[in-house]
């Protein structure tokens, strides 16, 4: 299966900005889950996620969100998010006249903050401009993106519950569905076909897509191992099979693998993306906001796993509605086809609605910028430049619960 190779190279520049931004604020808020969040590295009952709200001086207004309590795939947490967008300058000062410099400037120790502050920055401005922001990204002037297929995540659990999550994930129309392993070897195993033997019962054979993502869980003897009955099972590509930074392991397995290997928290930025395709270890690269910390940095990272031959995917944290609608627009703007829109769907509440999943695919709100609304009170945050004790900012008049595929 290809996955999102491409030829075009993608160099979005910064919006113009239509006004300056004049207010800037932050807060941490709890979103709880209806199941916890189980995979090698995580055991949680809510993601924590940090929000940024910008304002111009023409009234319009960006927000952002970044998860704070996935330091496994990011490296930091809520606290040092917070405390980077505490030491930035408050929003009277000169600097803001260049939020691109600041987010640059974050990037380079804070990567969550640096995407903060970046997409908040771009939501505000293709506001103001009356554009979505995919369409600020693309200069090709391309007609609106159709519905983006995305994936299902199954979580750890048992063989029965995974079967139930891939069985309703088939129904509800989703074609690719995600598997967390990286446990026990007989279990993940016993998961992966429980799910297989789901969609296909519902789908027909081989009609849904399966991937693997071990999140660096395995010993490159037991990944080695497990490829062979992945590849059995049918499974289109393994996750970042063992821990990040060992890129010898890395390609020891994927030498061995008859199943495609990626790499995911070993690859952040473009640099990391030539490191992992110079070792020979990876046939693609799982890529992320979070890591990369701007929207440049991002679609440079993409040109170099292009340039490299490697197939690319865009993902993200589990999140809310905030973040999947950013993943959304970066996917339609950066031309990324295998990309993670819905880590929202296992929340019990959310403080963002406005963009739709449908039959296994996300459709961008009609609207500009992110298109999303957030129901939290400004007043409630903290200004930049300000600490702020976490978590804090409860949400006004919280959504419905989240849509899922989920029964």
């Amino acid at each position: 299966m290809t996955a999102g190779r491409g030829s075009r190279a993608v160099s979005p520049a910064a919006p113009v900005t239509p006004s300056a931004v004049v207010e800037a604020r932050y807060g941490v808020i709890g979103l709880p889950l209806r199941l916890r969040l189980r995979h090698t590295t995580v055991d949680t009952a809510e993601l924590t996620e940090v929000f940024l709200r910008v304002r111009l001086a023409d009234g319009h207004t960006g927000w952002a969100e970044t998860r704070g309590n996935g330091a496994y795939a990011t490296r930091h947490t809520a606290g040092d998010i917070a405390a980077a967008l505490a030491a930035l300058p408050p929003a009277s000062d000169p600097a803001w006249a260049a939020p691109d410099a600041l987010a640059d400037g974050l990037a380079a120790h804070c990567p969550p903050a640096a995407a903060l502050l970046d997409i908040a920055w771009r939501d505000a401005s293709a506001r103001s401009l009356g554009l979505p922001l995919w369409a600020t990204l693309d200069p090709s002037g391309a007609a609106p993106p159709g519905p983006l297929p995305t994936h299902a995540p199954i979580g750890f659990g048992t063989p029965q519950e995974a079967a139930e999550l891939a069985t309703a994930a088939a129904r509800a129309g989703f074609r690719r569905v995600k598997v967390r392993v990286g446990g026990d070897h007989g279990l993940d195993r016993a998961r992966i076909a429980a799910v297989r033997t789901a969609v296909d019962r519902i789908a027909g054979g081989g009609t849904v897509a399966l991937a693997a993502d071990a999140n660096g869980g395995w010993t490159p003897d037991t990944a080695i191992a497990a490829t062979r009955w992945l590849a059995d099972s049918g499974v289109a590509w393994l996750e970042q099979p063992v821990a990040p930074g060992d890129l010898a392991a890395l390609a020891a397995v994927r030498a061995a693998s008859p199943v495609p290997v990626w790499a995911d928290e070993s690859v952040r930025d473009a640099a990391s993306v030539h490191a992992v395709a110079d070792a020979g270890a990876a046939d693609g690269v799982h890529l992320k906001l979070e890591k990369a910390g701007t929207v440049a940095a991002l679609a440079a990272a993409i040109d170099a796993a292009r340039s490299r031959g490697l197939d690319v995917g865009l993902g993200q944290m589990d999140c809310g509605r905030l973040g999947c609608a950013t993943t959304a627009q970066l996917a339609a703007g950066l031309g990324v086809a295998v990309a993670e829109l819905w880590g929202c769907a296992n929340l019990a509440h959310d403080v963002t609605e406005g963009i739709d999943l449908r039959d296994g695919a996300v459709r961008l709100p009609d609207a500009p910028g992110l298109g999303v609304r957030v129901s939290v009170d400004p007043a409630r945050l903290t200004p930049v430049g300000t600490r702020t004790p976490l978590p804090t900012a409860a949400p006004v008049q919280p959504p419905d619960r989240a849509r899922t595929f989920s029964p």
